[in-house]
């Protein structure tokens, strides 16, 4: 009897060999030796999603960091010490918000078209948002002549270096009110030539300071400031802007300031982000310039 059981399975499964090797036949040897899950590329709602999830976490910890920031300072020194703990944590918190957000948006941009059809299915909200960000991520992309976006890997930068946001923001409004342009594009500029003051120069063409002036262009801008100094630098691109038309052509006067449309473009993305949002700025201010 247990024979015949054992015939009777081995019949089984020479059916069921029979019904499946030509299906196998059709399946990539490949497909029998992956170590990990089958790569599906996600869709381009799903890239919405995570979008708004992102958006969504950044905003939630930055009413967290408020909310801690404006408690008054206790008196005794215990509680200034947990105080101070609790608002080093929130800023923590969003940093790193933030620099995932950076990460969806990096992930988007590199893909060749992703963005414009992520563009036309995301949030009402956050679609000017991703068409900013992406397009100053593809016009800096052009200027430094990477066309294969996909081959791009997001390296972030260490946060030292920078005066305090708040600090640059007063200088760009000082600066712009002095001369009468939007403090949007002296912070964009800022951004793309030194990611805020971080990388001050020389530059491999010896451009110098947070601004990167040449230093001939400085002797003729700078009024005898410190081209190292941020305050004094925004107030020198400020001028230098006005003095090439800025009140009558600002893309020529930017193009001035760097002969380059691609350049054009990225100053342009990345200001109105900050227009649209004036928190923007304080966002760029953790991300990273690099690709």
């Amino acid at each position: 009897m247990r024979g015949a059981r054992i015939r009777l399975g081995l019949a089984a499964i020479l059916c069921s060999l029979a019904v499946t090797a030509p299906l196998l036949q059709s399946v990539p040897a490949a497909a029998f030796f992956r170590t990990g899950p089958i790569d599906i590329p996600p869709t381009p709602e799903l890239w919405a999603s995570r979008l708004a999830r992102a958006d969504e976490v950044v905003l939630a910890t930055s009413d967290e960091l408020r909310q801690v920031q404006s408690r008054p300072q206790p008196e005794d020194f215990v509680s200034r010490l947990v105080l101070g703990y609790e608002v080093d944590s929130a800023g923590y918190r969003y940093r790193q918000a933030v620099r995932d957000q950076q990460r969806v948006i990096f992930n988007i941009s590199s893909q060749p078209g992703l963005s414009d059809q992520v563009e036309q299915v995301a949030p009402p909200a956050l679609a000017p948002v991703l068409h900013n960000a992406a397009g100053a991520y593809h016009a800096m992309w052009s200027l430094a002549g990477i066309d294969e976006y996909n081959l791009l890997r997001l390296h972030l930068h260490p946060l030292a270096g920078a005066e305090a946001v708040d600090t640059l923001r007063g200088y760009y409004v000082g600066a712009a009110s002095q001369y009468q342009i939007d403090w949007s594009y002296l912070a964009s500029i800022n951004y793309i030539e030194s990611d805020f003051g971080r990388v001050t120069g020389p530059s491999s063409a010896g451009a110098l300071g947070p601004m990167q002036f040449m230093p001939s262009t400085w002797d003729a801008y700078g009024e005898g400031g410190d081209v190292n100094s941020p305050h004094d630098s925004i107030i020198a691109a400020a001028r230098y802007l006005v003095l090439h038309g800025a009140w009558r052509n600002l893309d020529a006067a930017i193009f001035a300031y760097n002969h380059d449309w691609d350049y054009v473009a990225a100053v342009k993305f990345y200001a109105d982000l900050i227009r649209q949002d004036p928190s923007w700025l304080n966002r760029l201010y953790y991300w990273s310039t690099a690709g």
